[in-house]
């Protein structure tokens, strides 16, 4: 493929004086704009750079936040094993405890049988007294 040269851009044609003229005397003073566009461009540079500065103590109040709250957690979680563990235990102890109430229940049901059948022997024994 052979390559075409590139037109050459057409010159401008130069204006003439008069519409030059007249072209000045229509476009707006800039200078006083200029002026303000700078002053306007201080007063937003400072803003931004205060509001950088305060995004970085924000990012360091939530790193102190995070970590803080890492700390909390990493206590509720020793906080929870430990109470696990003591509800372990006392439902270890609530059954040791269940089943000594259920002996203990047993031997008075046996105690009072055995105060029954004493009475009643007792009872059985004055009359065959009495028959004598």
């Amino acid at each position: 493929m052979e390559s075409k040269p590139e037109p050459e851009p057409e010159p401008e044609p130069k204006p003439e004086p008069e519409s030059e003229a007249q072209a000045q005397a229509q476009a707006p003073d800039n200078a006083e704009a200029g002026t303000l566009d700078a002053s306007g461009f201080e007063v937003t540079a400072d803003r931004l750079e205060q509001l950088m500065k305060s995004m970085e103590v924000l990012l360091s109040d939530v790193e102190q936040l995070r970590s803080h709250c890492s700390h909390q957690t990493t206590e509720l979680m020793r906080a929870a094993v430990d109470l696990r563990k003591q509800q372990d235990e006392l439902k270890e102890s609530y059954v040791d405890l269940s089943k000594e109430m259920q002996e203990i229940m047993d031997s008075v049901d046996e105690l009072f049988s055995t105060k029954s059948a004493f009475e009643a022997k007792e009872k059985q024994a004055q009359k065959l007294n009495r028959q004598l």
